[in-house]
């Protein structure tokens, strides 16, 4: 305790005589006792209904490596290939329980038939001690409704209906901000120190030098910090306060049960849980897009423009135009979701957000015209094609704080081998691992670890 106070009191009256306010220089006093952690990795679950096209879907293969551009303009996950670093995709897998079409809905995340289990989401937040937040785009009428046949999330033996509103979603998840047991809101204290002249983080970073990196994180964020003076492009997130985030106030007026609304919903939601997750206000989130039967009309406002219905009008009807409406929510990752994420980490200074995240997005079975939830041959138009085989969509995008492998790989495991797994990988990047989700054990799909 005598060397903690007296490290804190130097590093105190340094800041003081370099010109640095008192509240700063206590913070930054602080830092330099606090023992460094590893960095948070946020989880975004998706869903999205009904499997893909996998003419549409399935890239070309060499060496194992994905090609997002592998189907051109029309490629279901073309959107993502900017961010293909951080992209990888998981072949082979099958529903757990050897659950089937629409009836595998309330397997898909709780591992068990008739969903009898907690949800994998649910069990990772009790493991970290947070809580498990569920948004969701589903707009119905009337006559044809979300109901218990559609659920997907279980939390504590209840089944979850989702906010529906993203405003309201966003006021709880940014109702209040937590600080750090060592008493310094990191992202706050980097927002301040932006401010301060490069002269005073050089003077200031030679004097962490002699301090070793299991005694300090100071070092840490002055390093970080002249990085991001001498790159003034780079973007940092200041969570001190609520972040500005248009889409969600737009959305606030909007019913979210007008079909016609339905993408602005869905993109409030995304800037919601990116903003959240940048925040460190919210680790586990899930967001539904639609739900299992919806047959929503994908001309909606700034839609694909295709006036067929999702389930029946597309997953049943022309795969071209059913692999633009699914490539749709993939550019609103793009073009939303991603960028919000692809910035520095306030929590863990020289790696951005998305290094420290996993987006984990599947549906409820593999190829919505044929309605199967397990890997095997491609029909088109009755016949099987010969060369392309369906499993249950598992896309992996981020790096989980080093756990998973850089992007760009397809990985291809046994065929039908339970999709459990793959959420029990999760379960284990984010330092709550799970040996059993739902009806059975789980193994680490190792091939997908860094």
């Amino acid at each position: 305790m005598s060397s903690q106070h007296q490290l804190k009191r130097r590093t105190f009256l340094t800041a003081l005589g370099l010109g640095i306010a008192a509240p700063l220089a206590s913070k930054m006093a602080h830092l330099a006792v606090a023992a460094p952690t590893g960095a948070p990795v946020r989880l975004l679950n998706l869903y999205i209904p009904h499997g893909v096209p996998w003419e549409f879907a399935d890239p070309a293969l060499e060496n194992g490596q994905l090609d997002l551009l592998a189907k051109g303009d029309s490629g279901i996950f073309a959107p993502l290939a900017p961010y293909a670093s951080h992209v990888n995709m998981m072949r082979g897998f099958a529903m757990a329980a050897q659950q089937f079409n629409h009836d595998a809905i309330d397997t898909m995340w709780t591992g068990s038939k008739g969903g009898s289990s907690d949800s994998f989401d649910y069990l990772i937040a009790q493991k970290l001690g947070v809580k498990a937040h569920t948004l969701g785009a589903i707009p119905y009428s009337e006559f044809e409704g979300y109901n218990r046949d559609s659920y997907l999330l279980r939390h504590g033996g209840q089944w979850v209906i989702p906010e529906l509103n993203p405003a309201v979603a966003a006021d709880e998840l940014f109702s209040a901000f937590s600080t750090p047991s060592n008493g310094v809101d990191e992202s706050a204290f980097r927002v301040e120190a932006m401010d301060l002249t490069s002269r005073q983080i050089e003077r200031l970073a030679q004097k962490a030098r002699g301090l070793s990196s299991e005694e300090s994180k100071l070092s840490q964020h002055l390093s970080a910090l002249l990085n991001l003076k001498e790159d003034q492009s780079s973007r940092t997130q200041s969570c001190s306060e609520r972040p500005s985030m248009p889409l969600v106030e737009a959305a606030r007026t909007i019913n979210p049960l007008d079909e016609t609304q339905f993408g602005k919903i869905f993109d409030a939601h995304l800037e919601a849980a990116g903003h959240a997750m940048v925040c460190g206000s919210a680790q586990v989130l899930s967001l539904h897009a639609l739900w299992v039967n919806s047959n929503l009309l994908f001309n909606f406002e700034d839609g694909p423009g295709i006036a067929l219905g999702h389930h029946m009008g597309l997953s049943h009807g022309p795969r071209g135009q059913f692999a633009l409406a699914q490539r749709w929510f993939m550019d609103r990752l793009a073009q939303v979701l991603l960028p919000i994420l692809d910035r520095d980490d306030p929590a863990a200074p020289g790696s951005t957000v998305l290094d420290n995240s996993i987006i984990y997005i599947s549906s409820e079975v593999s190829d919505g015209n044929n309605h199967n939830s397990d890997a095997g041959e491609t029909y088109v138009a009755g016949s099987p094609t010969g060369t392309l085989y369906t499993c249950l969509p598992q896309m992996l995008i981020g790096g989980g704080a080093g756990y998973l492998k850089s992007g760009g790989n397809v990985i291809n495991v046994e065929q039908n081998r339970e999709h459990t797994d793959v959420m029990a990988t999760i379960a284990d990047a984010m330092g709550a691992p799970l040996s059993t989700i739902g009806d059975g054990s789980t193994n680490i799909v190792t091939e997908a670890k860094a």
